[in-house]
């Protein structure tokens, strides 16, 4: 048997808690789908079943009763061990869990959350789950979803912008890729049918019909895509305009329901560290700046 993955642990434990799928899918910040093929990963792993679904919810098996206490007795231990290893250390540090994209660009600008005499590391945990503020997964969290519960203040930063890139061998010499032609005459990367929940996935399956020739499981990988100079890709603009043979192809847009959340935990003021962090990230975002490309027509 493999070691499980501690992510799919969690998401198992969250389910044990909710009591069903979608409540994890919830409180986790991603779709339901996604809880699901984890509990089936995570099932693979152990060699056993672990939950069954009903009409009523999930009913947890004597292999997942077994399980369920280890999971109590990991927590605890991880939590102590990290506390142990800050105080004997004495090294301030924040822990920020985000979504790759964000964590691509605070990695790009992360001298900018370390320059301040309270800040010496950052530990950046890149994830399309929520963190659990209160247990101390994460000092920071953001996220496209606003937390329903839990002890912990909550803050909307600022929105940023998408569009639409393609490599610069791809679209050169083509018209068609500067309006709502390459709906129907590029091919498309998107993220796996399971996150077409995300806002800019509904965006575009409202604008086209065609079958993407590539899906990912990780946004990052949208731009190796591009990179191919084989597909356009929905990119945010702080990602597309630091690639120098990228071509942005329309106007930059904020999708529907594409608000961003960060997540501190209720005694920040009383963390100097964390809260000084979290005003360089809100620094971060309003300093995102979107540039037109006035070489083109866009539509």
């Amino acid at each position: 048997m493999k070691n499980p993955n501690w992510e799919r642990l969690r998401i198992f434990k969250t389910v044990l808690e909710s009591h069903s799928l979608s409540g994890a899918a919830r409180q986790l910040g991603v779709s339901q789908p996604t809880v699901s093929r984890q509990i089936h990963a995570l099932e693979q792993e152990l060699g056993e079943t672990l939950l069954h679904v009903t009409p009523d919810g999930v009913q947890i098996t004597p292999a997942g009763s077994e399980l369920a206490p280890a999971l109590d007795e990991m927590l605890r231990a991880a939590n102590q061990i990290a506390s142990h290893k800050t105080n004997a250390a004495d090294i301030p540090t924040v822990r920020i869990s985000c979504g790759p994209w964000l964590a691509n660009f605070f990695s790009r600008n992360i001298h900018q959350l370390t320059d301040m005499p309270a800040i010496r590391h950052i530990e950046l945990i890149s994830s399309i789950l929520f963190a659990d503020i209160p247990r101390r997964e994460a000092d920071i969290a953001i996220r496209t979803k606003r937390p329903e519960s839990g002890r912990m203040k909550v803050r909307r930063l600022p929105d940023y912008a998408y569009a639409i890139y393609g490599g610069k061998r791809l679209v050169a010499a083509r018209e068609d890729a500067f309006d709502e032609r390459r709906f129907n005459t590029f091919d498309w990367a998107m993220l796996l049918p399971e996150l077409d929940h995300f806002p800019t996935a509904k965006w575009l399956v409202e604008r086209t019909n065609q079958t993407p020739i590539l899906r990912c499981s990780s946004s990052i990988n949208l731009l190796d895509a591009v990179k191919s100079n084989q597909v356009l890709a929905i990119l945010p603009c702080f990602a597309g305009d630091a690639e120098p043979d990228f071509v942005r192809v329309c106007h930059p847009f904020v999708p529907d329901s594409g608000q961003i959340w960060m997540v501190t935990p209720d005694d920040i003021s009383k963390r100097p560290h964390i809260r000084e962090t979290a005003d360089k990230i809100c620094a971060l975002f309003r300093s995102m700046r979107q540039v037109t490309n006035p070489d083109h027509e866009y539509s």
